[in-house]
């Protein structure tokens, strides 16, 4: 049977074509798959962090007494480089004066196994590095960097003897004098003052 509709086109029953529901529906299908794959993603994502987290976890408690060790390596090396360092300061302030004076004594001419000069005062000093190096560079004791000075006043026999005491430390390379004057008193001998610096073991600084 063969229908026919009469009716004027702007009265007639529209019939909507089916393709506009598909698309719509494949649309809703692309976008669930997409963010079903992005959630998927995220969470793969998510569970490797937390199993290299896990990971890492594992492997400082694994490290963790080598670690305690190195700690405590370290803090004893450095107790030992504070101990070390006061050692070192006090070698460098040590001044073995024993040796200083028994060398400063042996320098003393003598005249048949007697000494002709009789030494009434002796003052030492040890001398910091800065104000021996500034002495030296000053032209002090010939230019000699000294590590202990000494201060002396004694007397003379004679004038020979005087000069012998002050040529002997003279010339010396261990030592330097400057000296400070001498008078004659009414007893004929010769009063004197002098400073002798002793090199240490740098030696001169010329």
């Amino acid at each position: 049977m063969i229908r026919l509709n009469l009716l004027p086109k702007n009265l007639r029953r529209r019939v909507e074509s089916g393709w506009w529901g598909l698309s719509a529906l494949l649309l809703a299908l692309v976008v669930l798959l997409t963010l079903g794959i992005l959630h998927y993603t995220a969470y793969t994502e998510l569970s490797l962090a937390k199993a290299e987290r896990d990971a890492l976890r594992a492997e400082v408690e694994a490290l963790r007494p080598f670690i305690e060790e190195q700690n405590r390596l370290q803090r004893e090396r450095r107790t030992l480089e504070a101990l070390l360092a006061i050692r070192e300061g006090l070698r460098k302030d040590f001044v073995p004066w024993s040796e200083y004076l028994a060398a400063f004594i042996a320098q003393i001419p003598r005249e048949g196994g007697r000494f002709p000069v009789a030494l009434r005062s002796v003052g030492t000093r040890a001398l910091p590095e800065e104000e021996a190096l500034r002495q030296a560079q000053g032209g002090a004791f010939d230019g000699k960097r000294v590590r202990v000075e000494f201060n002396v006043q004694g007397e003379a026999l004679n004038q020979s003897a005087l000069v012998r005491f002050v040529q002997a430390f003279e010339t010396s390379p261990r030592f330097g004098i400057e000296f400070q004057g001498a008078s004659m008193d009414e007893r004929g001998l010769y009063t004197f003052s002098a400073r002798i610096g002793t090199v240490g073991g740098e030696g001169s600084a010329r």
